[in-house]
């Protein structure tokens, strides 16, 4: 019986950590990372890896933000209407939510984007940076979702060298404690 009662709290601390990985997601090894920008849907399973960026958990996102310097951005869609609701029907979506000091540019990690899209994005990067190639910029979005890991691979195109992508996503870093603050998306301007 003792036996039992030692191996139990393992049990229990196993059974909550696999709860954990279902409720934020996770990458997954057996997704392999295509060959340029992903094309797909893009709410699904996602490589544990991106090719010359680094990838972070939310403690060291948590440790890189206590040190300032780092840039951080929210690649997530905005909401969309949903298609059965009928079109006399009023819809407000929930206000987005995302870590403190993000900026929030959604399409930008579209398969592919419009090319005033992908200037406004260019442009943004250069001023956030200063020029700065070298300045480390977080990317992120939801668990699960591969636009944060096409904005990722898409500012490595533009040039920059030290590009993190954290696939736990507002919902991981919620999950473990940390709080969301609400968002204000960034678009390009019509004119």
């Amino acid at each position: 019986m003792q036996f039992l009662n030692s191996i139990f709290p393992l049990g229990l601390f196993i059974v909550s950590a696999l709860a954990f990985v279902v409720l934020v997601g996770n990458a997954s090894a057996e997704v392999a990372e295509p060959p340029s920008y992903w094309l797909g849907v893009l709410h699904g399973e996602v490589p544990a890896t991106l090719s010359g960026a680094q990838v972070i958990r939310t403690e060291a996102l948590a440790e890189l933000l206590r040190g300032g310097g780092i840039i951080s951005i929210d690649a997530a869609s905005v909401p969309l209407r949903p298609y059965n609701l009928p079109n006399d029907a009023i819809w407000k979506p929930v206000p987005h939510e995302n870590i403190a000091g993000t900026i929030w540019i959604p399409g930008i990690g579209e398969g592919n984007i419009q090319r005033d899209m992908e200037a406004f994005f260019r442009e943004r990067l250069k001023t956030l940076t200063g020029s700065d190639l070298g300045r480390p910029i977080v990317f992120y979005c939801h668990p699960m979702c591969w636009a944060s890991w096409n904005a990722a691979k898409r500012a490595m195109s533009f040039g920059y060298r030290k590009v993190i992508w954290y696939p736990d996503g507002a919902e991981g870093w919620q999950a473990a404690g940390h709080p969301l603050v609400i968002a204000h998306e960034e678009r390009p301007s019509t004119r």
